[in-house]
């Protein structure tokens, strides 16, 4: 039972970082918090535990990363300011005049644009037509949520893949690729269990080329993005950068660069990212990523259960998605020998963070429709239960 010592510090580090987050202290400064217990439960003294931050703040891998996420979060204050989020709306309209599709493509048009509860920038914007086609708060609650968080497993714009492509060392366009089919069957899933059944007789007729034109003109940046970082397959931190030029240089005279920068350059998301990775580093430097490996060995546990588990606890616990990326990933790094068991960690993430009480969107997505909460989970639980079916059948497959 050599391996167990290890692995009791290591979850008790695990612990502490959980209490922290659920006592509301910034999942940036818990994770910093973690990599230091961590280290000194390993015996690194407080010389080692500074020479180790400086190094692992200051490598590329750490700088880039951080590089990407100020450019895209500079691209959502671009997109606040100059008025794309209200285009995006009008194109919908215009593009799917059918009542009930539209419920559906707003805010996964607003999806495309990682923000903290970002549920609540569509849950207005759905409430009317909503309201038209007389679906109930929970219904409201579930459509805005569901269609809200399809791009997750694979836009590669959202901080959770960003930081899975700097921990994994690989490419966020193979990530985006690999995981994109499960964007497909979440969207299918949702059409089948939560539009299908909405009956809709009193649509409009849309006018189709002024809303290509506007989805066009709200979305270009994106489209920039997508082409150098995806198509092309160059780094995504070019693609990022051009994206948010691409943006910015056309309506340079009519922009807040002061409140494009406090955006951008948000220091608790900066110290988060810098948490993630050092904390990743602690783990490699004191060998305790090999605790959980060497334990289950030993404890003759299946490897798919922990690869499934942990992140979901995680996700469950914390609401956030690149908490169970940044904090889960670097430990089960020994197990990730092929693609598919990557895919099956995010999803069991994804699986916690769709469940936790604590996720904003959902949250503050049932506030604004006085949706009773627990009608909402009993709605959610048959198609969440399908995606995790027919995910982990596709997961299967890229074996």
């Amino acid at each position: 039972m050599e391996h167990i010592i290890p692995l009791i510090k290591l979850l008790l580090t695990f612990a502490v970082v959980i209490i922290m987050v659920r006592l509301k202290i910034h999942i940036g400064l818990s994770i910093f918090a973690g990599a230091v217990i961590l280290g000194l439960l390993f015996k690194l003294t407080p010389v080692d535990l500074l020479r180790e931050l400086i190094y692992s703040s200051t490598s590329w891998q750490t700088v880039r990363l951080i590089l990407i996420i100020v450019f895209v979060m500079s691209l959502s204050a671009i997109f606040s300011q100059i008025g794309y989020l209200k285009d995006m709306e009008r194109a919908i309209r215009e593009l799917f005049p059918k009542a009930k599709y539209s419920l559906a493509m707003l805010p996964a048009l607003i999806g495309l644009m990682p923000m903290p509860a970002g549920a609540l920038v569509s849950a207005p914007m759905i409430e009317e037509v909503a309201n038209k086609l007389n679906l109930k708060p929970e219904e409201k609650t579930l459509v805005n949520y569901w269609f809200r968080h399809v791009w997750e497993f694979s836009w590669p714009m959202y901080q959770s893949i960003i930081i899975a492509s700097a921990v994994i060392g690989i490419a966020v366009r193979e990530i985006s690729i690999k995981l994109f089919p499960l964007t497909l069957i979440m969207i299918f899933l949702g059409y089948l269990f939560m539009l299908r059944p909405i009956k809709d007789e009193n649509s409009k007729v849309g006018n189709r080329k002024e809303g290509l034109k506007l989805l066009f003109k709200a979305t270009y940046p994106i489209l920039v993005i997508i082409l150098i970082s995806i198509v092309l397959g160059y780094d995504m931190v070019y693609g990022a950068f051009i994206g948010v030029l691409s943006a910015a240089l056309p309506n340079f005279k009519n922009l807040s660069k002061k409140d494009v920068l406090k955006q951008g350059l948000q220091p608790k998301i900066i110290f988060l990212l810098i948490g993630v990775m050092y904390f990743k580093h602690i783990l490699e430097t004191t060998g305790a990523v090999e605790a959980l490996p060497n334990a289950i060995l030993e404890l003759n546990l299946p490897v798919i259960l922990i690869i499934l588990l942990t992140p979901f606890l995680v996700g469950l616990m914390t609401g956030i998605s690149f908490a169970y990326v940044g904090m889960t990933f670097p430990l089960l790094l020994p197990f990730f020998t092929s693609f598919d068991k990557i895919a099956l960690a995010y999803l069991g993430g994804y699986m916690g963070i769709l469940f936790s009480p604590v996720h904003l969107c959902l949250v503050f997505s049932s506030e604004y429709y006085r949706a009773e909460i627990g009608k909402v989970y009993v709605k959610l639980l048959i198609p969440s239960l399908a995606l995790f079916v027919v995910g982990v059948l596709y997961i299967f497959l890229l074996k």
